[in-house]
């Protein structure tokens, strides 16, 4: 998992690109796990689910430097 300073600047990287995207330029890049990935209007989607990963993975790395334990929903399983 990336460094938490590193989630950070991708967040913010990716926030960029949506609110380019949003005064309407055309095309908006990110760079994501190394390499190149390019957002138009139709990919918004995409983006916006780039961002909300980002956002967890900020705070499950926040919650662990923290020293809290990270915690998850119990699912149940009818059969």
């Amino acid at each position: 998992m990336a460094s938490l300073a590193q989630l950070q600047t991708w967040l913010t990287e990716a926030e960029a690109a949506r609110h380019s995207l949003a005064l309407g330029e055309q095309v908006a890049e990110v760079w994501k796990d190394g390499r190149r990935v390019t957002y138009t209007q139709a990919r918004l989607p995409d983006l916006d689910a780039y961002i909300k990963t980002l956002q967890r993975d900020i705070q499950q790395a926040t919650a662990l430097a923290e020293g809290r334990p990270r915690r998850s929903a119990i699912g149940f399983h009818f059969g």
